[in-house]
């Protein structure tokens, strides 16, 4: 009887014993499954992160060379030591910075050592010809034919680099498959013979920001005050009136108040829909003097039609409705189909560039869509004093003798320090590079040069 008893107990043991394990076992295998796909997808966001890092260093080494790519061209130009000192030092901050940058991505030590080799010889280099220049040692021609040298190769550094950033943009290659082709990608930068007898010279890495222009004088000076707006204040029924007169009160739609801003200047707001627009335009209108201080629109632009000249004019006839004349257009950007225009006033013949307004046009039927006028309102008065004793030919003696000068002409120009200068202005060309030199028109030194870049999408500067 107990043998039984026994035996009947051990069978339920085994029983029990093997629910338990086949328990532990599926317990055991759901947590290593559980545990592998956490880990894989821990592991794709540790590499997502980290190529998020590497495409923002990608795109800031872009930005530093291209830069350093520019300074390069204006430093063939630059004549004064203090412009000149200026732009080595520029040169030796992106370099530094672009090759801080580049040591960062996961490329082939040995594709990538000759690019990090060129951007540490071009650090040095700028850096020796700074000490020289602040030492008013003047840059000799054996030395602006090693500037030479390393321009050439800085653009052919900057192409690759904008190659392989649109390569991983679109996706024709992956960060894995760059480590293993970098060898192919980054090619060999021969900067020996422009600077091989630079010695070392041992520094800090310094964080600085790049400064890439869009156009000249772009930013906007903005006064504390806007010169432009002396008078009265209006009503908002004035300001309705306003905008009846520039489009027509035929052509309105309608008219509906929106939000009114009290910033620095106190501006009244209004959605305005055109009978033969698509969209509502927001318009923004000075309590003061009642002008137009800015226009927002938008609108599918499918094709082009009109030529830039005639988006120009169109521009200018929609400023004359807003009671300005004297402007010419400066610089332009075409995107998508539109014209961004940028206009200057003018006076007795001499540019205001502070006096900026921007004009947005669509290019298949002439509309104007958007206006910036903050830089004129802020900045626009009459000039009382915008005449020199010195002539257009002592000026151009200062430039660079290398420079074929095309066209000169006077302008104000704004400074760092929230001033403006009255400048001399010549437009040339080097090498079949052009700039714009500004030469201070009661010192005679210079204050700016920009590079001018001719893209498919516009006139630009650096």
């Amino acid at each position: 009887m107990i043998e039984k008893f026994e035996k009947k107990i051990n069978e339920i043991k085994g029983k029990i014993n093997s629910k338990y394990v086949g328990v532990i076992i599926f317990m055991v295998v759901s947590f290593l499954i559980v545990y592998g796909v956490e880990m894989t997808n821990n592991f794709k966001r540790q590499k997502q992160i980290s190529q998020d890092d590497y495409n923002k260093s990608l795109y800031e080494i872009v930005g530093y060379i291209n830069t350093v790519e520019a300074e390069l061209a204006k430093l063939q130009v630059t004549t004064t030591p203090n412009l000149t000192s200026t732009t080595l030092a520029n040169i030796w901050r992106q370099s530094n910075m672009a090759k801080e940058n580049l040591e960062q991505l996961p490329v082939n030590q040995k594709a990538m050592s000759n690019a990090s080799k060129y951007l540490s010889q071009l650090s040095d280099f700028s850096y020796v010809l700074m000490k020289q220049t602040i030492s008013d040692q003047k840059i000799t021609d054996e030395e602006y034919e090693q500037v030479a040298s390393l321009y050439t190769s800085c653009k052919e550094l900057s192409d690759v680099m904008q190659d392989i950033y649109d390569d991983l943009n679109n996706g024709a290659i992956k960060w894995d498959e760059l480590k293993n082709s970098g060898d192919e990608k980054l090619p060999n930068v021969d900067v020996e013979e422009a600077v091989s007898n630079i010695d070392k010279i041992g520094k800090t890495f310094q964080d600085y920001e790049g400064l890439i222009y869009d156009g000249a004088f772009s930013e906007h000076l903005l006064t504390e005050s806007p010169k432009f707006l002396t008078g009265q204040e209006v009503s908002k029924d004035d300001a309705r009136k306003y905008i009846q007169s520039i489009f027509g009160e035929e052509n309105i739609e309608y008219i509906n108040d929106g939000e009114d801003s009290d910033g620095r200047i106190y501006l009244y707001t209004f959605e305005v829909k055109l009978k033969e627009a698509e969209s509502v335009r927001t318009i923004y209108i000075t309590k003061k003097d009642c002008k137009l201080y800015l226009m927002v629109s938008d609108r599918n632009v499918e094709q082009t039609n009109i030529e830039m000249d005639k988006a120009k004019e169109e521009g200018k006839e929609f400023l004359k409705k807003l009671g300005i004349e004297n402007v010419i257009d400066t610089y332009y950007l075409r995107a998508e189909n539109m014209a961004i225009i940028n206009y200057a006033a003018v006076q007795n013949d001499v540019t205001l560039y502070p006096d900026l307004i921007k004009v947005k046009v669509a290019l298949d039927n002439g509309e104007i869509c958007s206006v910036e006028s903050q830089g004129y309102i802020y900045n626009h008065t009459n000039r009382e004093k915008i005449t020199t004793s010195h002539s257009f030919e002592e000026a151009k003696k200062v430039i660079n003798n290398k420079i074929e000068v095309s066209s000169q002409n006077m302008a104000i120009i704004p400074t760092e320090s929230k001033n403006e200068i009255l400048c001399f202005e010549f437009k040339g060309k080097i090498d079949e590079r052009e700039f714009i030199i500004y030469i201070n028109a009661e010192t005679l030194q210079e204050e700016k040069v920009l590079l001018i870049l001719e893209t498919q999408g516009g006139v630009l500067t650096m």
